[in-house]
């Protein structure tokens, strides 16, 4: 056999494999992709309170899997804005109430905080200083932000939330359940997870319009219930700068400003 027929016989087949992997390749591709846009079915949600099926909606397939990279990639809060929230503990004996009045606006977040008992708290979080003072008080606390102790706490944890923050730091493995359900009016995406540590069950419900968390509900190991927090409606692009004034007269503005008003 010639050497040039052996070459060309060597090329032929090189060009075959070439294009046996190149299919091989985009059927791979085109396969990921179809998972990718998947449609959802919308899930069961009968068993989660306060909850009602939505209408149908063509979205990107939510399950146990992909909750975290949805919340991550599509999900973000408002720059401003103002709402309610209630927060309820539950224990044997009793329950305690907190009504929070929250308004933010860009790096600042002020709280009017009404306990069960006592006087109305207000808490205003800059991202370096915290400020603290009751009702009546000319003087608040201030605290470093980056010095130990209440500092450390973020605006969220002042507030006694859960976050879908929290949700993204978890171990995939503890959610149990996820998908678009309607939530008090609002079209969300909820998640439920479990803490194998602290044995508890938590449900949580996030706005698809709002970029906010609007409820949440936890349950211990027998099913008690021990935590709810619920927010009322939210005002998007609305924050009275009143609410960041200082009992002394000192404004605090988002470019880190202080004015003093006497």
């Amino acid at each position: 056999m010639s050497t040039k027929r052996i070459l060309g016989i060597t090329l032929f087949g090189i060009l075959f494999i070439v294009a046996v992997i190149g299919i091989m390749l985009l059927n791979l591709y085109l396969n990921r992709e179809g998972d990718l846009v998947e449609l959802p079915d919308m899930p069961a949600s009968a068993d989660l309170p306060g909850v009602s099926e939505p209408d149908t909606l063509d979205r990107v397939e939510v399950t146990n899997e992909t909750i975290q990279a949805v919340v991550s990639l599509t999900l973000s809060r408002p720059a401003i804005y103002s709402r309610d929230v209630k927060i309820e503990s539950f224990w044997e004996d009793g329950q305690a109430e907190y009504n929070i009045s929250v308004s933010v606006m860009g790096d600042l977040t002020s709280l009017s905080v009404l306990p069960p008992v006592g006087v109305e708290k207000r808490i205003i979080i800059t991202p370096d200083t915290l400020y603290i003072w009751y009702k009546g008080e000319r003087t608040p606390f201030i605290g470093n932000l980056e010095s130990p102790g209440d500092g450390y706490r973020t605006a969220d944890e002042w507030q006694m939330l859960v976050t879908y923050e929290d949700l993204l730091e978890l171990d995939i493995n503890d959610i149990v359940d996820a998908g678009y359900v309607e939530f008090s009016g609002e079209e969300c995406v909820y998640a439920v997870y479990r803490s194998p540590l602290l044995n508890f069950t938590r449900t949580f419900y996030i706005s698809l319009d709002l970029g906010l968390v609007i409820g949440a509900e936890e349950v211990d190991e027998t099913g008690e219930i021990i935590y709810r927090m619920s927010a009322g409606g939210c005002a998007v692009g609305e924050a009275d700068p009143a609410v960041f004034i200082l009992p002394d007269g000192t404004e605090l503005t988002v470019d880190g400003q202080l004015t003093v008003y006497s």
